[in-house]
């Protein structure tokens, strides 16, 4: 009987300490999801504030600039310099409300993801030397939130590039419907680049491949750039 009680003692002792390290083992593994995805929410939240808030303050920097520039020998432009500054500058206090209440941009709320992206071209030729020329290709159709805001972003980031390093003559934006994905390619013929980019670019594959989709980027130093989002359509999009 003794050993017997031994026995169950020490089993008892075994099942104790298994338990107890189980237990640790899931408050570890509870407490490295909430780590994953505090930091994937934190990877989301810089993607948006880059994309959004920064671009547009970065847009009024350069407006403001050029207004300074023509205000005494061509005030009439340093005044249309000023309007578009003071339309970017509430376009991005809607973006900053909008990103606190996790809406649609504005600029997606107002209309479709083609409107957008022509809007987000003019914005840039308008503070910039760069003529900006947008194309459709295919038929549009509607798209999943996700994908016009992926896009739309992705536009914004490239575009944002071109009027902040590229110094080009001209830039394309193409928006392709094909069968079975969505394509958006951005063109400059600015200095490029030789390298792998920064956080913009990051960001921007980033978004891509949530989606499933992949980004490609091709530049070099006096060629130009390309930049191309391509995304596979989901089953369920008409």
């Amino acid at each position: 009987m003794a050993l017997a009680y031994q026995a169950l003692h020490r089993e008892s002792e075994r099942r104790r300490l298994l338990i107890e390290e189980l237990v640790g083992t899931r408050e570890r593994l509870v407490r490295a999801e909430r780590d994953t995805a505090r930091l994937a929410e934190r990877e989301r939240l810089a993607r948006e504030i880059h994309d959004t808030l920064a671009q547009g303050m970065s847009s009024i920097v350069l407006l403001l600039r050029a207004a300074r520039r023509d205000l005494d020998a061509r005030p009439a432009d340093a005044e249309r310099l000023l309007a578009e500054a003071e339309r970017a500058a509430a376009d991005n206090l809607a973006e900053a409300r909008a990103f606190v209440r996790e809406l649609a941009p504005p600029a997606l709320a107002a209309g479709s993801l083609p409107a957008a992206l022509r809007r987000v071209g003019d914005d840039v030729a308008a503070r910039t030397a760069t003529r900006v020329r947008f194309a459709l290709s295919g038929s549009p159709r509607a798209l999943p939130a996700a994908y016009d805001l992926a896009l739309l972003r992705v536009a914004q980031g490239a575009l944002g590039n071109v009027a902040r390093h590229a110094a080009a003559a001209d830039a394309r934006v193409t928006l392709t419907y094909l069968d079975d994905t969505v394509v958006l390619d951005v063109y400059d013929d600015g200095r490029g680049f030789d390298g792998t980019g920064g956080f913009g670019l990051r960001a921007m594959r980033e978004r891509a491949e949530e989606l499933g989709g992949t980004l490609s980027v091709e530049s070099a130093p006096g060629e130009g750039t390309a930049v191309a989002v391509t995304l596979p359509l989901p089953p369920e999009a008409p």
